[in-house]
């Protein structure tokens, strides 16, 4: 698997022969409340299937958050994964 980070984020990818599959954790370090873990995990899973698969249709990822606070705005969360796959593209 290779690597990329991005601020608080790290992709770990890996092309694939078969669709995509995306995972995100996110510690319980993060933020103890379950609704913003799972805010965090919802909005990165609506910028991978809008930003990244129509371009990328058969890669694996993993999303770890290692940020010390989940921050709601979810401009930081688009840019992580644009960033990714402007990687992507240059790779």
């Amino acid at each position: 698997m290779k690597a990329y980070r991005s601020g608080d984020f790290l992709f770990l990818y890996q092309p694939s022969k078969h669709p995509s599959r995306f995972a995100s954790v996110v510690s319980k370090k993060a933020d103890k409340r379950a609704v913003k873990r799972n805010y965090l995990r919802r909005q990165l899973y609506q910028n991978f299937q809008t930003q990244i698969l129509p371009e990328f249709p058969h890669i694996n990822c993993i999303t770890y958050y290692r940020g010390s606070e989940i921050k709601t705005e979810s401009d930081l969360y688009k840019n992580a994964v644009n960033k990714f796959k402007n990687f992507l593209k240059k790779s």
